[in-house]
């Protein structure tokens, strides 16, 4: 293995394990996943955090923030 693969390896690991950490680090409150959902789903779009993958909620949340200030 030569060193520039050995880097691209280490490279990978490390944003797949921030990637993960990200995912547990929302659930600072002990609830299981459906409970996290659940109480997500209940907030108003714009109160809900930014959550990977979830473009619209995020981008109308951007877009608010944008023109009316936080």
């Amino acid at each position: 293995m030569t060193p520039s693969s050995r880097m691209n390896v280490l490279c990978s690991l490390a944003l797949v394990g921030a990637f993960l950490f990200g995912f547990q680090a929302n659930n600072l409150n002990g609830m299981s996943r459906a409970d996290y959902r659940s109480h997500v789903r209940a907030m108003p779009l714009l109160e809900r955090p930014n959550r990977p993958g979830h473009f619209y909620g995020n981008n109308v949340r951007r877009v608010h923030h944008w023109r009316h200030g936080r």
